[in-house]
């Protein structure tokens, strides 16, 4: 699930949060609609690296149980990725103390503000997004599927924004799931065999004033298809 709030008309500072649904998340959501800043909301670590590419965030906020829960595919790149900006990791218990944040290389009893972490460590902070490899504007005509079985009936008919070595950008209104599988048939290639994508990021109809979409990860491709690809980048 991906929340974002905050008006889109000035340029405020962007933050990630990165919490499950629950109480803990409702409560980080009340204290932050409280303070300039506009803020995204993914429910998984696991989605980091997507939000990441696609927008520019000044901090991070990562809820310690979240984290602690998540069987995260890839650990040493999500810690990677944070070391390259502010980070406070949040902790909430309504009996005891309510919100309290730990910077890196604090500890609990520091309790550091959240307010004061956004004003002091990310409002200063240039906004900065992660590139996976570099992507160009190509548009290819695709027919975009969540299952291989009955291809011809249950294509989506749309095309591609962008273009990597890794991966692709893709026009959809439909209803997509973050790390979910899709397939494309590129109308331009040779080789029509289906190339199966790992869905990173999802952008739907009518959240926010952008494209929607999905961005993938190319996850096989046939060796005449990569050619092809090259030879578009």
């Amino acid at each position: 699930m991906h929340l974002c709030f905050g008006r889109l008309d000035t340029l405020k500072t962007k933050i990630l949060l990165i919490a499950e649904a629950g109480l803990a998340r409702t409560a980080y959501i009340k204290v932050l609609q409280g303070l300039d800043v506009q803020v995204d909301c993914i429910s998984s670590p696991d989605g980091m690296t997507a939000a990441l590419t696609c927008v520019a965030y000044s901090g991070l906020l990562v809820d310690v149980p979240t984290m602690i829960r998540c069987d995260c595919e890839d650990k040493n790149r999500i810690t990677r990725i944070m070391d390259r900006f502010p980070v406070l990791r949040l902790m909430y218990n309504p009996h005891f103390g309510g919100i309290r944040g730990l910077a890196q290389g604090g500890t609990l009893r520091d309790n550091r503000d959240l307010g004061e972490f956004i004003l002091e460590e990310c409002v200063p902070f240039y906004p900065r997004s992660i590139r996976v490899a570099p992507r160009k504007e190509v548009i290819l005509n695709v027919l975009l599927l969540d299952t291989i079985c009955d291809a011809a009936l249950a294509a989506e008919r749309t095309v591609t924004v962008n273009l990597s070595e890794h991966g692709c950008f893709i026009y959809s209104v439909s209803d997509w799931q973050l790390l979910s599988s899709a397939w494309i048939v590129v109308n331009e290639f040779e080789d029509k065999t289906p190339i199966e994508l790992k869905i990173r990021w999802c952008g739907r109809w009518g959240e926010a004033m952008r494209m929607p979409g999905i961005g993938t990860s190319f996850e096989s491709m046939t060796p005449q298809q990569s050619t092809q690809l090259f030879s578009l980048l």
